[in-house]
């Protein structure tokens, strides 16, 4: 009984068994086919998604070929613009270089021109001051036309004097007798330019070379000029005044020194001239230096003091002239010979 119980369970087992996979084989297709169908689905989406993709890719690639057509006719529009830049810039360059070749060519013929006419009119001031400051022509006509006609230029002189019969009178000690370059700051005045002027070159290197040469020559002009006064200074100081000289060869001798003081004179104005000259070079050359953006403190003081030096050393010289013409004049005066600087006036145009 028990044994077929058993056998009963077992069958009846086997029949769930069967019966479940059965079902499981009938529900399987269903399965398959709702499984293909999501996948299906997620094919298609994913296609079109690749489809985007690609339509994206294209739409990029068209917006990066159409910028990079774009920066391309930029450069090639920037390389043509560079290169005629470029061919602009060596074509100036090639006009500043002929320019400053013209330029230094220019500035060498002046300095050389400077030099011949500074030594050309140096040449002819010692000259014309050969004969104890004057030409033979002046001597010759000092000699034959002032003393052959003294009677007719001292004529009233006698009437003009409140003595009928004048004294002598011991000249006095005249100031300008120990006037000399030292003693009125000329010397001191040039050393300190010299000074000065090795600084300026120190510090402006080869930019102010025109400059320099210009002061350098300026000095030297005032260097001669001093020379040439401390000279007649000794001859004046030399000069005799004793009782005993005749009173028409002290006074032949004093008119003498005179018109070289007074072409002295001239000498200094001309020399201011230039003076006036070589401050207007270099006004010029600092302010190119200042356009530039060249100029320095240094510099700049450097150039204020030389030209404030040359200022005293024409001052100087001026006053030093001007006092030794008015020295001399008064001694004249003194001795009757007051229409001496009216007849030279008319015959020689440098008495001032």
């Amino acid at each position: 009984m028990a044994f077929e119980e058993e056998e009963e369970i077992k069958k009846l087992f086997s029949s769930y068994i069967g019966l479940t996979f059965s079902i499981f084989l009938a529900l399987l297709p269903n399965n398959l086919h709702s499984h293909v169908r999501d996948l299906t689905v997620k094919l298609y989406n994913a296609e079109e998604e690749l489809r985007e993709m690609k339509y994206r890719r294209q739409e990029d690639s068209k917006a990066n070929a159409r910028v990079v057509e774009i920066f391309a006719s930029h450069r090639n529009a920037w390389q043509a613009e560079e290169k005629r830049l470029l061919m602009l810039v060596e074509a100036a360059e090639e006009e500043v270089g002929r320019l400053r070749e013209r330029v230094a060519e220019m500035e060498k013929s002046e300095n050389v021109e400077e030099e011949v006419v500074y030594q050309h009119e140096h040449e002819e001031y010692y000259q014309l001051l050969g004969n104890n400051g004057f030409d033979s022509e002046f001597v010759a006509s000092a000699s034959s036309n002032l003393w052959a006609h003294k009677s007719s230029v001292y004529q009233d002189v006698q009437y003009e004097s409140v003595y009928n019969t004048k004294h002598f009178v011991a000249r006095r000690e005249s100031p300008w007798k120990v006037d000399r370059g030292d003693s009125v700051g000329v010397s001191s005045k040039l050393k300190l330019l010299e000074h000065e002027l090795l600084n300026l070159e120190k510090v402006g290197k080869n930019d102010l070379s025109k400059v320099s040469s210009l002061i350098k020559k300026q000095a030297k002009r005032y260097e001669a000029l001093s020379e040439t006064i401390d000279d007649l200074c000794r001859r004046i100081a030399s000069d005799p005044c004793e009782p005993s000289i005749n009173s028409e060869f002290r006074t032949q001798t004093q008119i003498e020194l005179l018109l070289e003081a007074f072409k002295l004179q001239q000498g200094a104005s001309e020399t201011g001239q230039k003076l006036t000259e070589l401050q207007t070079e270099i006004g010029k050359s600092h302010y190119k230096d200042e356009v530039r953006t060249e100029t320095t403190v240094t510099r700049k003081r450097s150039l204020d003091s030389i030209k404030n030096n040359l200022k005293e050393v024409q001052r100087n010289l001026e006053i030093w002239l001007a006092r030794i013409i008015g020295d001399l004049e008064g001694n004249l005066a003194r001795d009757g010979a007051t229409r001496v600087k009216e007849y030279y006036i008319s015959r020689y145009p440098f008495v001032q």
